[in-house]
């Protein structure tokens, strides 16, 4: 009998990291270390480079989790390095590997003199010119890393992106480095998803660059994606990326809160920016940028909705945009947050229309979603083409005293199950003709006024269950979004304990936080809006999936997951709970999900007050069942077909 067959397989053997060596031939420097029987090397020939360990330990640790391989480093590591591992790791593990073994190093004490300069990772994109042009930082020194985004075989075009960084660099008053790397040719690296692993990469490009002090760097930059969240399938992340750091070298994760959309609003009027601009990692031309891939296409639309596309010759002055945006197949999940920013953002006209069609071929299984700044039909809360488990009219109190005003989005910070009900709120302010557009908190800590915000009446902050002082991260975002002066409405969330601050409304979504905040207006959940397609029919019997964080009540079963971790966007949430005919777990949204798809859903209690509130208040007569522990769950009759 094959029992759990989700669950990831792995073996306990070593990952180990040799000693690295360096070695000079003629300019060119490379440093090296055998990695689980395989040689891993860096080389350049603009500068010397250090044989770090936390170079390889820090390339490698994603792959080794990914294997289920202990990481276990030779040589003696800086012992700022070894410390971060074990939160670097708790990350990592929480995010995606939650049964991987530990990393080993040995911590070197002695002390460590960093240089001054700071270096930014640069491929004359979007996100490294928005930090070389408006991040607010110094920078000395560009590196560009042959073997990332293109290959070491393609020399033609790694050349000519490197003649492209040096001219940039020349432009702007800053030194040129580029270093190449076999790292990615490693089969544990080609077996990782690169999305998860490239963070670790990125830094340790700053650990060879470190360790002289009159000619190394002492930081590194690394610039966010333009999500303008922290996407739970992305392994560069605002709170990891400073874990890789040393003593010798700093890395810091520049605007994780600025979306691709904002970047290109301030930087797209530079004309080193119109003139330089690389987005295409598939054309293999003497063209930088093809037009016709789905990053070309995505940047286009982006800059087309800020008013300077004619003025980019590298994208033929925007010429063939829409038929381009046409002859997309469909878009990835990864990136349909910025093409649904971009229609709510205002892009108008033909564009306007060519994405709204591209949403809607992206993925059958998804609700089609209507721009934001046009009004949509309500939806009825019957079953039909789309099931919703409430209807647009019960979100009415939430949604209507927002119509006719500037709505600036303040998305809090969280998983798979907030991006959810960030869907629903979205075809909700659809359905009511809100215009929103998602706000960018960072250039009011830098003290600027972006136009975001010069533009906008009130904010709403995201619904979830993040009031209080338990989450830390948006307690401090909701304080930034109070300091910008503009009135401040919560949308329905639960609290975890008092929060005694002047919002403009606030909304709850079960009644035991009311007596957190008496003021506070009881509302459903907005996932509980969402419009969602029947789905296929189930392909799996009892599915227990229980959290593994601070919320978990009880003990867990060596055999339940965490189903945050086994899906990356809102539709494989919800298609995964949908293969499965009867659910227990603890997890709040994926109980919300089994519900969308019509299964027998037990929801199991969580630390404190949420999720049997929820019960109580609106799951209970959506057909959800209640129990104190996921064995109590167990015990219940199963419903009849």
């Amino acid at each position: 009998m094959r029992l759990f067959p989700f669950m990831r397989r792995g073996t306990s053997q070593a990952l180990s990291i040799g000693t690295p060596t360096s070695r000079t031939s003629g300019s060119r420097c490379r440093v090296t270390a055998q990695v689980a029987g395989r040689e891993i090397w860096f080389e350049s020939a603009d500068v010397a480079l250090t044989p770090a360990s936390e170079a390889f330990g820090s390339a490698m640790l994603v792959p080794a989790l990914h294997a289920a391989r202990p990481l276990t480093l030779a040589a003696p590591a800086c012992e700022t390095w070894v410390a971060n591992l074990r939160p670097l790791t708790r990350s990592f593990q929480a995010l995606w590997y939650p049964d991987a073994p530990a990393a080993h190093a040995i911590p070197d004490r002695r002390p460590t003199t960093p240089a001054s300069d700071t270096a930014l990772c640069f491929s004359g994109g979007v996100d490294a010119f928005h930090t070389l042009l408006a991040g607010g930082r110094p920078i000395d020194t560009l590196v560009y890393v042959v073997g990332y985004d293109v290959k070491l075989r393609d020399r033609h075009r790694a050349s000519a992106v490197t003649r492209l960084m040096r001219e940039i660099a020349a432009a702007t008053a800053t030194r040129s480095i580029a270093v190449a790397t076999n790292l990615r040719r490693h089969p544990l690296m080609r077996a990782t998803p690169w999305t998860r692993a490239f963070g670790g990469g990125l830094a340790a490009i700053g650990h060879v660059l470190a360790g002289d002090p009159n000619g190394g760097i002492g930081r590194l930059l690394i610039s966010s994606d333009g999500l303008g969240f922290e996407h739970p399938e992305v392994g560069s992340r605002p709170s990891t990326d400073p874990l890789f750091g040393s003593e010798a070298v700093r890395v810091e994760h520049v605007a994780p809160t600025t979306t691709r959309l904002e970047k290109l609003r301030r930087i797209g009027g530079e004309r080193i920016v119109q003139q330089h601009l690389r987005v295409c990692w598939h054309n293999t031309s003497q063209r930088f940028n093809c037009g016709r891939c789905e990053k070309c296409v995505r940047t286009m639309l982006s800059l087309d909705a800020c008013g300077t596309l004619g003025k980019f010759p590298g994208f033929d002055h925007g010429r063939g945009l829409v038929a381009a945006v046409d002859a997309l197949a469909s878009v990835d999940g990864i990136v349909m947050p910025f093409y649904r920013d971009l229609l709510a953002s205002g892009l108008t006209g033909p564009a306007a229309a060519s994405v709204t069609r591209l949403l809607d071929r992206s993925n059958s299984s998804l609700a089609p979603v209507a721009p934001a700044h046009a009004p949509a039909a309500p939806q009825p809360a019957a079953r039909s083409t789309h099931h919703r488990l409430l209807g647009p009219e019960a979100f009415a109190h939430v949604c209507e005293p927002l119509v006719g005003r500037r709505v600036g989005y303040v998305r809090p910070v969280g998983n798979v199950g907030d991006h959810l009900i960030e869907l629903a709120m979205a075809q909700l302010f659809a359905t009511y003709g809100i215009r929103w557009s998602l706000v960018d908190l960072d250039a009011t800590d830098r003290g600027a006024s972006p136009r975001s915000l010069d533009s906008l009446d009130m904010l709403v902050f995201g619904g979830g269950g993040n009031m209080g002082l338990r989450y830390q991260g948006n307690h401090d975002l909701r304080g930034r979004a109070l300091a910008t002066g503009l009135p401040l409405v919560i949308l329905p969330q639960s609290f975890t304990s008092v929060e005694d601050r002047t919002f403009h409304r606030v909304y709850v979504r079960e009644r035991s936080s009311l007596a957190y905040r008496p003021d506070g207006i009881l509302a459903p959940d907005l996932a509980l809006g969402l419009a969602w397609p029947e789905p296929a029919r189930p392909t799996r019997d009892l599915g227990i999936y229980l959290r593994r964080d601070q919320e978990r009540s009880g003990r867990k079963p060596f055999f339940a997951r965490d189903p945050i971790r086994l899906a990356a966007t809102p539709a494989d949430y919800l298609a995964f709970a949908a293969r499965h005919r009867r659910i227990i777990t603890d997890r709040l949204h994926f109980a919300v999900a089994g519900l969308h798809a019509g299964r027998d859903v037990t929801l199991v209690a969580n630390d404190y007050h949420k999720n049997r509130s929820m019960h109580q208040t609106w799951l209970g007569n959506l057909g959800c069942r209640f129990a104190a522990s996921a064995a109590d769950a167990v015990a219940l009759p199963r419903r009849a077909a």
